[in-house]
């Protein structure tokens, strides 16, 4: 009796919120087109498809023609549409509540446009938390499918991995099917005949085994080489037309197909968890070098390596709001507009309001999880992707200021401890401006949202040590194409986009935000400030701050000291004001000498802000003072007896600038990160750096006064 077994080929298919449209257009000519043509031609090749909204939004508005298309293949039994949560988020990262309107909204759009609802749903990342399955069968979802992974951290083993299991949570159960490593490495990278072997090896005589492969859609013609690979090649085509000819004993079904006929294998429990290499990235970074050690070691056996392997795994994704700050504010800022959402669709008058309705889509679009965290994709480093989240979420927070205020004329102060480090941190909101203050990192500003627009000033990234700068230190990242005609797995690859990126590896001692205090000796330059080098006299810059808040105001204080060489005792204050529906922040600076010697030091208040792009020729500083000659954000210098600066971007038509009571020596330089990405490290521009400074020569007991006036405005365009 011929030995024979289930197959189920997915494909999960996404572009972020806020990537370029020429991404999505090459994307659809390079991936999804040709595999829809591909397969159209294989009648006999069953596949299940998820596309996250962001893709769905963009074939509605621009090849309307391609859903049809997929509607049609549908009806026919060929594809099965997988559903998920709309906009594509980590379902642990956002409230439930929002869970299941984002499963709802994907449920509607797949009932309009290919007939009927969803019996499974596709979880970013695979990214799984043992509560999931109460939510995902509240929200009427049937099934879905993690990686391998999942199941052997659970206690399952390779063997025990080929149909689909029952798991619960306080009885609410939801069918998991575990999705095979061996075969998301050999599809589409190796010949198709290693993977038609594995098959054939695990094929039972009963037929009763179902093996899962479900990966991205991008790996079929988007990721470096495979559009040669998959369609010049013919990769594909030799796929479907082996499981073609191999259908007497290999059947290529759907998820419904195969659940319709089979049972479960049981029950089972699953771990936090999601594929290995997003549990690795999860790690912070000296553990993941500790990590990757151990693998080695293990590696070292391999008549062992597999079983240990069983074994050896990172973290867990939420860990990525502890290895990234810029992260974990991104996402308490979305939970803020959650909460505010929520409160006003349960306040009397505004139930049924379109208002609603237009902030939650804008909520949902700020969920989409690409930009909350990083890995072999850019991700939290893509600072375009950053701005549209953000965009998406202060959109948001706009329209429910319409619905909370009856006039434009009103600010909040609020404390909360708003990044859940167990310390308060004070919010001043207005019509036109959000600024969210750190006491305990310095007093700090991390936060600057212009609500015109809308866009986050202080939407920076701060460089850090990464596990794959080691490639660039030891000199093994490849510059260029790889050039041995092969495709290959994205997690494979080392490459830089140029050469020398291992003189950017400059990192950070503490966040790039704002109004961070510095006290610096005199002969301070501009190159040690970009390097990170320079010395601190004083103890201000992370120093945890005193908090106090007035009506419209926020107090910070510290009462430090300062080394030069004595060591003097010295009390700054710093009151924030943010007046009525305006776009200006006050900011009051007194700082007193409380000590017995004078104090001669250069007092720096660093701000840091991001306007995309260090080049363009379209983001430049200005000055009132003088003509700056449209120097560029990314050029490093320093500007003496300012009295203004502020940085334009043409491009947006915004502004944002410092007006100084007293003339400022202004240093400035460009924060630009290397990370990852599919086509390799690069360079990337997080935010520019300005620090105004004053020399001080303050005898015992005396105090100065500097106040700076931060603006945010739209503009016409070029000057």
């Amino acid at each position: 009796m011929t030995k024979q077994i289930k197959l189920i080929f997915g494909c999960h298919s996404h572009q972020p919120v806020g990537n370029f449209d020429n991404i999505f257009e090459e994307s659809f000519h390079k991936a999804y087109l040709p595999f829809i043509e591909t397969l159209e031609k294989y009648p006999a090749v069953r596949v299940t498809l998820h596309y996250t909204g962001p893709l769905l939004d963009w074939f509605r508005d621009h090849r309307p023609e391609f859903l049809v298309r997929l509607g049609a293949m549908a009806r026919s039994g060929q594809i099965e549409i997988m559903g998920g949560a709309f906009y594509e988020p980590m379902l642990c990262a956002i409230p439930e509540r929002d869970g299941l309107a984002q499963i709802q909204r994907m449920m509607s759009f797949c009932e309009k446009h290919f007939g009927k609802p969803p019996r499974g749903m596709w979880l970013a990342e695979r990214v799984w938390e043992p509560h999931l399955p109460r939510l995902l069968k509240q929200a009427g979802v049937e099934y879905t499918a993690l990686d391998d992974t999942h199941f052997l951290c659970s206690g399952l083993t390779p063997n025990d991995l080929f149909g689909y299991y029952m798991t619960e949570d306080e009885g609410y159960s939801i069918k998991v099917f575990p999705i095979l490593s061996p075969l998301r490495y050999t599809i589409p990278f190796q010949q198709v005949h290693k993977t038609i072997d594995f098959l054939r090896e695990h094929a039972t005589e009963d037929g009763s085994r179902c093996a899962v492969v479900h990966d991205d859609g991008e790996k079929f013609g988007v990721w470096p080489e495979t559009y040669h690979s998959v369609y010049e090649e013919g990769w594909l085509e030799e796929f479907f037309q082996a499981l073609t000819d191999n259908r007497d004993w290999l059947h290529s079904v759907t998820y419904s197909d195969y659940l319709d006929n089979s049972r479960a294998l049981g029950r089972t429990y699953l771990t936090c968890a999601s594929y290995f290499e997003m549990m690795e990235w999860a790690l912070p970074t000296p553990m993941q070098r500790r990590l990757q050690t151990v693998l080695k070691q293990i590696d070292e056996n391999p008549e062992r390596a597999a079983e240990h392997r069983l074994f050896t795994r990172g973290s867990f994704w939420r860990s990525f709001m502890a290895k990234y700050p810029e992260a974990n504010g991104l996402q308490k800022r979305m939970l803020h507009v959650s909460r505010k959402l929520q409160q006003l669709q349960q306040k009397k008058g505004l139930k049924g309001r379109p208002e609603l309705e237009d902030a939650e889509k804008l909520l949902h679009e700020g969920q989409c999880n690409c930009s909350y965290w990083h890995g072999v994709f850019g991700g939290l480093y893509l600072n375009h992707l950053r701005t549209a989240v953000y965009e998406k979420l202060i959109a948001a927070d706009r329209v429910l200021d319409g619905l909370a205020h009856k006039t434009d004329r009103w600010v909040e102060v609020e404390t909360l401890d708003f990044d859940g480090d167990g310390n308060d941190e004070a919010v001043l909101a207005n019509p036109a401006t959000w600024i969210g203050l750190s006491p305990t990192d310095g007093g700090t500003w991390f936060e600057w949202d212009f609500k015109p627009k809308p866009f986050n000033f202080g939407n920076t990234l701060s460089r850090r040590d990464e596990l794959y700068h080691d490639a660039l230190r030891q000199g093994r990242a490849h510059v260029g194409p790889i050039g041995d005609g092969e495709s290959h797995s994205i997690h494979d690859l080392v490459r830089a986009k140029e050469a020398g990126l291992d003189s950017y590896l400059v990192y950070d001692s503490y966040r790039r935000v704002s109004l961070r205090d510095h006290f610096f000796p005199e002969d301070l330059t501009v190159d040690e400030l970009w390097s990170a080098s320079h010395r601190e006299l004083g103890d201000f810059a992370t120093a945890p701050y005193g908090l106090e808040i007035g009506k419209s105001s926020v107090i910070l204080t510290h009462r430090g000291h300062v080394r030069v060489p004595e060591v003097l005792n010295v009390s700054l204050r710093k009151e924030v004001s943010l007046p009525e529906g305006d776009s200006v922040v006050e900011i009051r600076y007194d700082i007193v000498n409380e000590s017995e010697y004078p104090l001669r030091a250069v007092f720096g208040v660093e701000f840091c802000v991001n306007l995309l792009s260090g080049s363009s020729f379209d983001r430049y500083y200005r000055s009132d003072d003088r003509d700056m000659n449209y120097c560029k954000l990314g050029e490093r210098g320093c500007d003496n007896d300012l009295s203004h600066l502020a940085l334009r971007d043409d491009w947006q038509r915004i502004e944002c600038g410092f007006r100084f009571d007293t003339p400022a020596q202004v240093y400035r330089f460009a924060v630009e990160t290397v990370s990852q990405s599919e086509g390799g490290q690069e360079r990337v521009y997080q935010g520019s750096v300005v620090i105004p400074c004053w020399r001080l020569n303050l005898e015992p007991g005396q105090r100065v006064t500097r106040t700076i006036r931060a603006e945010a405005a739209q503009t016409a365009g070029t000057t």
